[in-house]
């Protein structure tokens, strides 16, 4: 990687106002590839509004940022494409089972066609979904669920996750599967957030 390229993530400045309120204040951020970030602090002082302007969901009210390269404000789109986002309340589709929730964002991540049977089998071992495959989401236990969703988020292999309180109302083995699952992303050469 190119000494221009060795981050993931920078920011210059970036600010969101949401009319006087100013949820995120000038940040500026320099993230490394491969490199496990995380943001820390208390409810309300905008972990999840960085989280969307960087994932090209939420447009800053000033300041720049490049995500993969890209530039966040000019082509959210791109941005949205190349990176895995995992919200605080990601949207499983609860009538399907696991194995067609892959498939949906497979497709909907432009997976190619002759690949996403190989993608999906990936995901199921690589998140420990063996034998979840024809369970409904809705019918998965919480560390399931959190790991059918990063399995989701991952399907189209995003070289940078982004994860919003991917723990949150876990208990403590299924936090701690979780975060082995983490790590061997990390280790895999990604870079999460």
């Amino acid at each position: 990687m190119s000494a221009a390229n060795e981050y993931a993530v920078e920011t210059q400045g970036l600010t969101r106002r949401f009319g006087a309120l100013v949820a995120v204040d000038h940040v500026d951020l320099h993230v490394r590839a491969g490199e496990l970030f995380g943001f820390l602090g208390p409810n309300g002082a905008g972990k999840s509004t960085t989280l969307r302007m960087l994932c090209g969901i939420l447009e800053p009210t000033e300041g720049q940022g490049t995500v993969l390269g890209i530039d966040l404000i000019r082509y959210p789109e791109r941005v949205k494409s190349a990176i895995g986002y995992m919200s605080q309340k990601f949207s499983l589709y609860d009538d399907l089972t696991a194995e067609e929730n892959l498939l949906f964002y497979s497709r909907v991540y432009m997976v190619p066609r002759p690949a996403r049977a190989g993608r999906i089998a990936q995901m199921v071992r690589l998140a420990d979904l063996s034998g979840q495959e024809k369970v409904r989401a809705g019918r998965l236990s919480g560390g399931y669920r959190q790991r059918l969703a990063l399995a989701c988020a991952l399907v189209h292999d995003p070289r940078l996750v982004f994860l919003d309180e991917p723990t949150a109302g876990l208990d403590p083995v299924s936090r701690r599967n979780f975060w082995g699952l983490v790590r061997r992303l990390t280790e895999s050469g990604a870079t999460v957030l």
